[in-house]
């Protein structure tokens, strides 16, 4: 390895799923007190940054960031399409027919396909269906289209108006009924969902105006939203050995549905009997971490021009640690998608092994950060890299698993490491960025006080600390996770790539 040109080393710590929230209850941040993290918060250059919504290409600025996205805008330095952009993007140029799930699906003898059926683009777009099943047409596939109204994202009661434009519905029922929950607070939603459109439990109507105006009558106070689910077309159910395509987009909702299918999640082994042989696939994956689902017709973004890309172009000496179940984020999303190293001259990657709990991460709140932090010291130390890098999965891991006194755990286990980091970069005269790709420890309870598992949109904390270049301070303005790159860039002494967005540090 050759040594670069003299740089200003730097670290960056990403403590992933640690956001911020005024909200003290349900707050396990709060709880833990963390009083490193606080200290170099309010004595270095620091500010709260965004990590969700369209910062991070997500369509909606109320969309809750994740790691794979919030990985992506950290090492692109630019906002990268994801969600309802990337898949409009996808449909227009016709990949989304020419991807091989697609291919996969086309062998099936029938295609059922579950929609929020509504044009209000927050969870799903009708104009989507419309192509798809423009689609099957031309290439003789039999459809079956089981529609979730809407009543929520639209006009309450505006069902009508989308049901009358599709044609082969087997299904209707509103998504405060069934299919759509989320956080997993009414999984009887999941179930429902199978005996209505597996097993064919619901009411056979003929005539579904009828059946949605005497709604309306008998419920004057009710939306679309709480539609009880009936049967169109009792032929139409789907049976095993079938393809089954989820066209909702929105992640918090489609994931539930994913493990349904994919993991026979929320059924008897006898239920899943019936469907473990039909090929589900989402228009999305969901959940990279969990790889739900399995199957999916959208690729992620390419990104081409990543930090770690322009650090290599530039001799800068990389170095990337953290446990297995952050491994992935920190370098193939990291690097814009790329499984392998950029350039192995340039890179080093160490991954720890995660402890196999089967995502019980309460069980081990502590995870793998204290090795973690030793590894990362250990290079430090050494002199022999430029730019390091490490995430501490635990807010986020913990987090998923709802035990707040485990989740406070695991964020006092990671202050004490950024404490710990702290004191080695200012011994060292190593720069220190610490923050996070999105939130979920800050907000453990949600607004009806019921246990919160998922990811938020809240801002993130960001501090940076320049023991080795003194000589900056923050720039005016409001930042988010794409100014990192060309932050870290000014603090190691390096021009930027110009396609990153603008760095948060400017000399004083």
């Amino acid at each position: 390895m050759t040594k670069s040109n003299k740089l200003n080393p730097t670290v960056l710590c990403v403590m992933d799923g640690l956001g911020y929230s005024p909200r003290k209850e349900g707050n396990a941040p709060v709880a833990a007190g963390m009083p490193r993290l606080t200290a170099a918060y309010q004595q270095h250059p620091s500010t709260l940054i965004k990590a969700s919504g369209h910062e991070v290409g997500l369509d909606s600025a109320k969309d809750a960031g994740n790691s794979e996205v919030g990985h992506n805008a950290m090492g692109a330095g630019v906002t990268i399409k994801q969600g309802l952009a990337l898949l409009n993007d996808a449909f227009a140029t016709g990949k989304i027919f020419t991807s091989p799930t697609w291919q996969t699906i086309s062998t099936y003898p029938k295609l059922n396909i579950i929609i929020l059926l509504s044009n209000g683009r927050v969870h799903s777009n009708i104009e989507h269906l419309f192509k798809v099943l423009d689609q099957c047409q031309k290439q003789g596939l039999p459809t079956s289209v089981f529609a979730i109204t809407d009543g929520r994202d639209v006009s309450p009661r505006s069902a009508a108006e989308f049901i009358a434009q599709v044609p082969n519905i087997a299904v209707i029922g509103g998504r405060g009924q069934f299919f759509m929950d989320r956080y997993q607070a009414q999984t009887e939603m999941l179930t429902k969902a199978f005996d209505v459109c597996v097993a064919g439990k619901a009411p056979v109507v003929k005539d579904w105006r009828a059946q949605i105006n005497d709604f309306y009558q008998k419920n004057p106070t009710l939306s679309d939203e709480q539609l009880p689910p009936f049967i169109v077309n009792p032929d139409g159910l789907i049976k095993n050995g079938e393809a089954v395509l989820l066209l909702n987009y929105r992640g918090d909702r489609a994931v539930e549905t994913a493990r349904l299918f994919d993991r026979g999640d929320y059924l008897t082994p006898a239920q899943y009997a019936q469907i473990k042989d039909c090929y589900f696939a989402g228009i999305l994956q969901y959940d990279a971490e969990l790889g739900l689902p399995k199957n999916y017709l959208c690729e992620p973004p390419v990104i081409n021009n990543t930090l770690t890309g322009w650090l290599c172009q530039h001799g800068v000496r990389q170095y990337t640690v953290t446990e297995t179940v952050k491994f992935g984020h920190m370098t193939y999303f990291f690097n814009g998608n790329k499984s392998a190293p950029l350039d192995p001259q340039w890179e080093t990657w160490r991954e720890i092994p995660s402890d196999k709990l089967n995502n019980l991460y309460d069980k081990a709140p502590k995870m793998q950060a204290e090795p973690i932090t030793d590894a990362l010291i250990e290079q430090i130390k050494s002199g022999q890299f430029d730019f390091l890098k490490c995430n501490l999965p635990n807010p986020d891991m913990v987090g998923h698993t709802g035990n707040f006194d485990a989740v406070v755990t695991a964020c006092r286990t990671v202050d004490d490491c950024v404490g710990r980091l702290y004191d080695v970069c200012r011994e060292q005269g190593v720069n220190l960025i610490i923050t996070a790709d999105h939130g979920n420890a800050e907000e453990m309870l949600d607004e009806k006080g019921k246990v919160k598992t998922a990811h938020t949109n809240n801002l993130v904390p960001c501090v940076i600390c320049p023991f080795a270049s003194p000589d900056v301070k923050l720039r005016d303005g409001e930042f988010g996770l794409t100014n990192l790159a060309a932050t870290v860039c000014d603090l190691l002494g390096l021009p930027a790539d110009p396609h990153f967005n603008q760095s948060m540090v400017v000399k004083k």
